[in-house]
């Protein structure tokens, strides 16, 4: 009887060879699933707002964003810093590993940005609303933070958003998917750790209700949230898994 999940070994070599498809994949369709991505990573985060003020539900309503772009499908920057296992591997060049995942990061940045859009012209962010007084605390609390501060919260932030995905990729079945990917994510989410493409939503759209948030406070937050992010992801995972399961 076959097992209906791949081994830690057989996920690496399969991450590997996926490297090698989406390194491959056209700037259209890889622009239209990183769009998909962020909007979906949004969505999840505005769902994370909605009901802020219970620590656990918040923390497990977050990751459906990362099981959206799981089943339906989307390439997520976060996610795609795994492809690092495609270039350990020389399955990929590091010319076509740089230029996908930059693409996908801007997909994701779009795509949130849509989202923070659609929200805040809805009207769910009115003044001295619930939602407004509570985007505007989560976002100057993530800007307050300093550039080390948020480079380390990067790193464990994903190392737990990609095993999620790592996880989602052992399984063989959508429930073990979806919980593969749930419970570290909601781990991340408990701990307050920095997620780049979550924060593509969260401080643009903080940015929209309190004007003392500015694009260099954003980008403050941003720039090592993704370092730290594709340290976490991208270089300790892959390298280190790399070399474990090396012949």
């Amino acid at each position: 009887m076959s097992n209906n999940y791949l081994t830690p070994k057989e996920t690496a070599d399969y991450i590997a060879e996926l490297s090698c498809t989406k390194a491959s994949m056209s700037v259209k369709k890889r622009f239209l699933l990183s769009f998909m991505a962020g909007l979906f990573i949004s969505l999840g985060s505005q769902g994370f707002l909605t009901i802020y003020s219970d620590p656990f539900l918040r923390a497990a309503v977050f990751p459906v964003g990362l099981m959206l772009i799981i089943l339906v499908g989307g390439e997520l920057f976060t996610g795609n810093c795994l492809m690092t296992f495609g270039c350990l591997n020389k399955k990929i060049n590091l010319k076509n590993f740089t230029s996908s995942i930059l693409q996908v990061w801007f997909g994701n940045l779009i795509g949130s940005l849509f989202v923070v859009l659609l929200v805040y012209f809805s009207g769910m962010y009115k003044p001295d609303s619930t939602l407004a007084t509570t985007i505007a605390t989560v976002a100057n609390a993530k800007v307050s933070l300093t550039f080390t501060q948020i480079l380390l919260k990067g790193i464990l932030c994903n190392i737990l958003v990609a095993l999620g995905v790592w996880f989602a990729y052992t399984a063989k079945d959508t429930i073990g998917r979806l919980f593969g990917c749930w419970f570290p994510v909601m781990l991340f989410v408990l701990c307050g750790y920095e997620h780049c493409v979550a924060n593509m939503f969260f401080l643009p759209l903080g940015a929209l209700v309190d004007n003392s948030i500015t694009i260099s406070k954003i980008l403050g937050n941003i720039i090592p949230a993704t370092i730290g992010n594709f340290i976490g992801g991208g270089l300790l995972l892959p390298v280190f898994y790399f070399y474990s399961y090396r012949k």
